[in-house]
């Protein structure tokens, strides 16, 4: 194994996480300390990482959830199914990490297209819960598919017994279950890709035919992807909006206790990932922006975790890419350290799936950064992408600047000095779309847009607030080689 892959920085072990075995071990703030623009995530696992891998590993493909049972993790794979998570270099604390053998295959689509898997919820006592959202339902029997219980050992996380299926008779299977939580009472509430139904499946751990009751809905009925308790409210991941329903587990909750939306700045946007400390820090992770986020509930306040990471050694980095259609791995360890999964391929291409991690120290670094969140980022980004012009003023120069965002973050632009005029140059790099600095009193959506040249040069980087679909402007001075000053109107050629 290239010496590269070998961590040389120091590790941080709390005792709440030994059961995670040294696999499981992250770095301290070294390499994740909190910035202006959130924490850099460890890249733990990609075809990038790791071009060759051992015989029987794999890497993983569109991970959808994680469990930890004993010293054994376990990962919810589109392609490998209830498989564990394996050190690609055993014995080496903090080793790069792979999909082992040794799994239970789920249905697959006979598309060969990533369908299957959600969320996983365990109840510490050896059952893993894994919801199945089969989109093949005319092809895969309905005694194949739903939520299928495995028995582990909870000391050691390996198989001891046969799985099944729950809950066969409440037609959970036909809804697409993809999102899962063990709420404190004991039962087991889950949603769905088909519709916002929030069902609770009492006492899953007996039987097959288990009593399922109504909770409630989500916003407007549609569709979740991800659930997380903190105490007793349930918080979801939909596929337009983060909300709650206070006092799920209420006796009184069945049918009508919908879901309350939690207004965090990502109106409309997919919310494909949830996960909780089971307290006070709720996170989500949101596609399209490709973010992840804290939520505070006892302050009603968010805190920008992270959007982009890289290896130990600083390579592959690359921000995440999570997939709008389905449920993305966000889950929280034993040790407060969170675990991150994403596909660069939008779920169409085995292997094309990454793990990332994020230490419990550097979570806690975090500032509370105020009570709105992306102030939707969505919508500039839903009309960044395409060419855009520009008059930049330092005291030196007024130059024409002309970028053409792409849609995988990087961008190429003409820039023309006009004061004094000067021959057009062209350059390229990447550009990033993250929380305005400083949150103006507007209702408009607003960001900080910065551009980095193939060089490493900070071209423009400041506040904008976006005004209709073809201006935004500068709200506050910012910086920038070509100036960013306040009031600098862009114009979209083509809105």
């Amino acid at each position: 194994m290239n010496q590269c892959l070998r961590r040389t920085l120091s590790i941080v072990l709390s005792l709440a996480f030994v059961a995670f075995g040294s696999m499981f071990a992250v770095k301290g703030t070294t390499t994740a300390a909190a910035t202006a623009t959130g924490l850099q995530a460890e890249l733990r696992s990609s075809a990038g990482l790791l071009p060759v891998l051992p015989a029987g590993m794999q890497i993983p493909t569109a991970p959808a959830g994680a469990v930890v049972v004993g010293v054994q993790p376990w990962v919810c794979d589109a392609a490998a199914g209830f498989a564990p998570i394996v050190s690609v270099e055993p014995g080496v604390a903090d080793s790069p990490l792979a999909i082992g053998g040794g799994g239970i295959h789920l249905p697959v689509s006979p598309t060969n297209v990533p369908a299957t898997g959600g969320q996983m919820a365990y109840d510490g006592n050896g059952n893993v819960y894994i919801t199945q959202g089969v989109v093949d339902t005319k092809n895969t029997p309905s005694a194949s598919r739903g939520i299928l219980r495995e028995t582990v050992d909870p000391q050691t996380g390996a198989p001891v017994g046969p799985g099944a299926y729950i809950a066969t008779t409440a037609g959970l299977d036909g809804n697409q279950p993809t999102a899962a939580a063990l709420g404190p009472d004991g039962s087991l509430y889950v949603a769905f890709l088909k519709n916002g139904n929030i069902k609770r499946i009492i006492d899953p751990s007996h039987g097959t035919t288990q009593v399922v009751q109504s909770v409630g809905n989500t916003p407007s009925g549609h569709p979740a992807r991800a659930l997380a308790f903190a105490g007793n409210d349930l918080y979801i991941g939909s596929i337009d909006a983060f909300s709650v329903i206070h006092n799920a587990t209420s006796s009184s909750c069945t049918g009508g206790c919908n879901a309350a939306v939690i207004l965090d700045g990502f109106s409309g946007v997919p919310h494909i990932g949830v996960t909780s400390d089971g307290l006070d820090a709720v996170y989500f992770a949101v596609s399209t922006i490709n973010q992840v986020w804290r939520y505070t509930p006892s302050l009603s306040s968010f805190s920008f975790v992270a959007q982009s990471g890289a290896d130990s050694s600083g390579g592959n980095a690359s921000n995440f890419s999570f997939v709008s259609g389905k449920t993305n791995m966000l889950t929280l360890d034993a040790g407060g350290n969170l675990w991150i999964g994403d596909d660069t391929s939008n779920a169409t291409a085995v292997g094309a799936g990454r793990l990332w991690t994020i230490p419990a120290a550097s979570l806690a670094t975090l500032p509370t950064s105020g009570s709105t969140a992306g102030t939707n980022l969505g919508t500039i980004l839903s009309v960044l992408h395409g060419p855009w012009f520009v008059s930049l003023t330092t005291p030196q120069v007024t130059t024409g600047f002309v970028p053409t965002f792409n849609t995988d973050g990087t961008f190429t632009a003409t820039i023309t000095p006009t004061s004094p005029a000067g021959p057009p140059t062209t350059d390229s790099g990447m550009w990033t779309l993250t929380p305005p600095a400083v949150v103006q009193p507007f209702a408009n959506p607003q960001g900080h847009l910065t551009l980095t040249d193939s060089q490493g040069v900070v071209l423009f980087s400041n506040d904008v607030l976006l005004e209709n679909v073809d201006r935004f402007t500068s709200v506050v001075t910012g910086t920038g080689s070509l100036g960013a000053q306040f009031g600098a109107t862009w114009i979209k050629f083509a809105p």
